[in-house]
């Protein structure tokens, strides 16, 4: 299946295996990969961590150092300074920016002019997935007030409350 990511695992001698090939791949041909629209999961061989963060960083920092710009030198600063919840922020500042970049790439350069924010708002929140993996709390087709609104919005309210609670506890 073309969406199904290219399983790729590190060796201790640094070597990548890709599997969909069944070949030793180098650096350049994991990006040429990736600019041909495939996704990548690799992983080390040993122990089965995911260390695809680190191989797509690797490549940016190695074989594109240009686009390391995109970063501004406060925000690398802040990146490096963030504590557990400040990282939270940024991890999902980030993932839902990309959300809203996708919203931009599907609906083409008539979404770039959009003059109404609840449009780009609405592509947000079609597209957020909590970082615990669930389901959205909000989905495109309950936009709308559903009929048991007042309970719904009671337990909405209370699982944001516990999960600020959540939040003030890890700051301690």
């Amino acid at each position: 299946m073309a969406d199904e990511p290219i399983q790729i695992k590190r060796y201790p001698n640094r070597r990548f295996y890709a599997r969909n090939t069944s070949k030793y791949v180098s650096l350049p041909e994991i990006e040429e990969m990736i600019l041909g629209g495939h996704t990548v999961d690799i992983r080390d061989s040993q122990t089965g961590e995911d260390i695809t963060h680190v191989v797509l960083t690797q490549i940016i920092m190695d074989r594109q150092p240009e686009k390391m710009s995109l970063f501004p030198i406060d925000m690398l600063h802040s990146i490096v300074r963030s504590n557990d919840m400040m990282t939270e922020f940024l991890r999902d500042y980030f993932r839902h920016s990309l959300t809203y970049l996708e919203y931009l790439k599907q609906h083409g350069a008539s979404a770039r002019n959009l003059a109404n924010p609840v449009h780009w708002v609405k592509a947000w929140m079609d597209g957020f997935r909590p970082a615990n993996g669930g389901t959205p709390a909000v989905h495109a087709t309950e936009l709308d007030v559903p009929q048991d609104s007042e309970s719904e919005l009671a337990a909405r309210v209370a699982e944001l409350e516990a999960r600020i609670r959540q939040l003030e506890s890890a700051q301690s």
